[in-house]
């Protein structure tokens, strides 16, 4: 049975997350396709890819025509978890999905936000995807009721809350870093802000790295990881945030995001989290470690919404007066969570065991 999997999968720590988390109950019998926006060479050297045998193909003018018989002969496509649809060009895999399911197949979005959708163009693409969708699992209540009101006369059961496909990720046995050592550390992770907000991208990454400064010295710490979270739009703000903590007398060590098991040892290490990207915030949650989560984006606020973190929230305009905090959580709250995202995934295959 063939599945296509669509996202924009490359280098992205988050997407890659949650790719190999909707991979992580992979079924005997199911042949995947993955159908990426992203850097599909990137993609293919992961090793949950190349080990399962799964197909890569980048969607491009290219490779149409490979993609296209792909999705018709596909007899589920499913669109793996994050912001799929919003006015800054999301639009969920419309065409893909809509050329599916006019041969058959049966369309899952998976773990999904909505962000800005005010344009006409977009409530529409949304509008389309509720009526074509066999199931729709939402991932915070914001976006679960903007979705309801785009379209309120969905069958009961079609569309559910679920949160982020990245909890159903064992991280229990992810192989240690061997170049960690011994010595605390934080994990710093910025993130390209040109065109987000009002105030200077510049100012913004010099005030995170301040409140940065301001955890290490609470917690007495002197070493810091900066994560990359995304290599093909962060590299340039990583390399800043290096720079300026090493001129700041701090050791600093590089971590690549598309690295995701040495990733996810770091924040399970790492005495505190600042980020601007919304995963390693999720992640950081997930295993415990405290963290900071600067809202650039409202699903940054969403998620600290959903987790009741909200004091967690480095709200713009107001870094300067953010107050770190450097506490864990229960742990009946984390798996909360995880056993949703399993169940989520568990429901999906489910529904691709009905197709067969």
């Amino acid at each position: 049975m063939n599945v296509s999997i669509i996202g924009y999968y490359g280098d992205n720590f988050g997407d890659l997350l949650m790719l190999k988390s909707l991979l992580s109950l992979k079924k005997p019998g199911l042949v995947f396709t993955v159908l990426t926006y992203g850097d599909a060479r990137s993609l293919r050297k992961q090793s949950f890819i190349s080990d399962n045998a799964v197909s890569v193909v980048e969607l491009n003018k290219d490779n149409a025509r490979v993609a296209y018989k792909n999705v018709i002969s596909s007899s589920a496509i499913i669109w793996g978890g994050g912001t799929c649809f919003m006015d800054e060009g999301g639009t969920g895999g419309i065409k893909y999905m809509a050329l599916g399911r006019l041969f058959g197949a049966r369309i899952i979005y998976a773990g999904i936000g909505v962000d800005n959708h005010k344009k006409i163009k977009t409530r529409l693409i949304l509008l389309l995807a509720t009526l074509i969708a066999k199931a729709l699992y939402i991932r915070d209540s914001a976006s679960l009721q903007a979705i309801k009101k785009i379209n309120p006369w969905m069958r009961p059961g079609k569309i559910k809350q679920s949160v982020d496909l990245a909890y159903a990720l064992d991280t229990g046995g992810i192989k240690d870093a061997d170049d960690l050592g011994g010595d605390e550390y934080i994990v710093v992770c910025l993130r390209d802000l040109d065109g987000y907000g009002e105030q200077s991208s510049s100012d913004i990454y010099r005030q995170l790295l301040d409140v940065s400064i301001k955890v290490c010295k609470a917690l007495d710490v002197n070493k810091i990881g900066i994560l990359n979270a995304d290599a093909e739009v962060d590299t340039s703000v990583s390399l800043y945030a290096e720079r300026e903590l090493e001129n700041c007398g701090f050791s600093v060590f590089k971590v690549m995001g598309s690295d995701i098991d040495r990733s996810i040892d770091c924040i399970k290490k790492a005495r505190h989290v600042v980020s601007a990207r919304l995963h390693p915030a999720v992640l950081a949650y997930s295993v415990g470690t405290p963290f900071s989560l600067y809202n650039y984006s409202d699903k940054n606020k969403k998620f600290t919404a959903e987790t009741n973190t909200d004091e967690c929230l480095i709200h713009r305009g107001a870094i300067n007066s953010f107050v770190p905090q450097y506490n864990g959580w229960s742990i009946g709250e984390k798996n909360t969570h995880k056993e949703l995202a399993i169940s989520t995934v568990n429901e999906i295959y489910q529904f691709l065991s009905l197709t067969e």
